[in-house]
């Protein structure tokens, strides 16, 4: 899904004639999030998430809490939905057996840093973690899930693209009321510059952490002033496409494509004609580039990025407490 444009302009009818849909989804979230019955895992549960559809990057900061997890010689997995893929039953992914159509792109970044596992029922894969030796686990896109209690729950804002029009689905990008979000968590991690001020309606509830996007010296150093075609299947392209602009690239043109896209040949065959003819280097996301087809990959560039967190010593604070408190009960 491309989110609309309509959901970050103050002022639209489209949104205004919506409000009522949006009431009955917040309705109908508010029946589900009150009739689940919350269970509390055995082991330390870290949820990581948003409220705003379109990403905010929230899987980059799971990965870079399981690098700090890890670092610590803590055992961690990562729990993923494994959107978009075909397994539905608790399932451990293996990059040497599975591809985005089995567990979801998602799944299969996450699974290069950490043991991860998909399936429909989440409780089912933290226990199946634990049997394995987790001692600790990271649920990706897990903010909305109230079946499973959180121990430590991390809402991801991003700078650039802030919350919109602060309307609920479908008259604005939001999941759930800012309140809830106020209620329901216990910090806050802003990726990128506060564009649209986030920090002032997260009032001083909790903690709030500043992030930055970082790439390799190395990688930064070969973008600069390289002519890119540039394409993606995200949520909220815009991010993407204003990253590498401030990383120095002429972006030569960039194509758009929903969110999860599935690439095929003869979109990759446009794409590496078009490049061609604008002397152009084709540059995608890790995400997107783990759907391209196998013989396509060496002509495609994309480069890991990692998120570098402002305070540490409070995010390393309140990961010690959480396992602590688990620990002691």
């Amino acid at each position: 899904m491309r989110t609309p444009n309509f959901w970050y302009e103050k002022e639209s009818l489209v949104s205004k004639c919506l409000v009522p849909v949006a009431f009955i989804w917040k309705t109908c979230a508010y029946i589900k999030k009150i009739s689940s019955n919350t269970s509390s895992m055995q082991i330390p549960v870290i949820k990581v998430g948003n409220i705003v559809i379109g990403g905010a990057g929230k899987t980059p900061v799971v990965i870079s809490i399981a690098k700090r997890l890890i670092n610590f010689k803590i055992k961690v997995h990562i729990i993923s939905k494994g959107y978009k893929g075909s397994i539905k039953e608790t399932t451990r992914v293996n990059n040497l057996v599975h591809n985005f159509y089995d567990v979801g792109d998602e799944a299969l970044l996450l699974s290069e840093i950490a043991p991860t596992w998909i399936g429909k029922n989440r409780i089912d894969s933290i226990k199946a973690a634990q049997k394995k030796g987790a001692e600790i686990v990271i649920l990706d896109d897990g903010l909305q899930d109230h079946t499973i209690k959180g121990d430590l729950n991390i809402i991801v804002f991003n700078g650039f693209q802030g919350i919109g029009n602060g309307k609920i689905i479908p008259a604005g990008p939001l999941r759930e009321p800012i309140s809830w979000a106020l209620r329901d968590n216990h910090l806050a991690i802003i990726v990128e510059e506060d564009k649209k001020e986030i920090y002032k309606k997260l009032s001083n509830t909790f903690p709030i952490l500043k992030a930055k996007v970082t790439i390799n010296n190395s990688v930064q150093k070969k973008l600069l002033n390289k002519r890119i075609l540039a394409f993606c299947g995200l949520g909220y392209p815009e991010k993407f496409y204003e990253f590498l602009k401030e990383l120095g690239c002429i972006i030569t043109s960039w194509k758009t494509f929903p969110d999860h896209h599935v690439y095929s040949e003869k979109t990759l065959e446009n794409l590496l004609n078009e490049s061609k003819n604008l002397d152009s280097c084709l540059v995608t996301t890790q995400k997107d580039h783990v759907k391209i087809i196998k013989k396509y990959r060496n002509k495609i560039f994309s480069f890991p990025i990692d998120i570098k967190i402002s305070d540490y010593a409070t995010l390393d604070s309140m990961i010690y407490s959480t396992i602590n408190m688990k620990n002691k009960k």
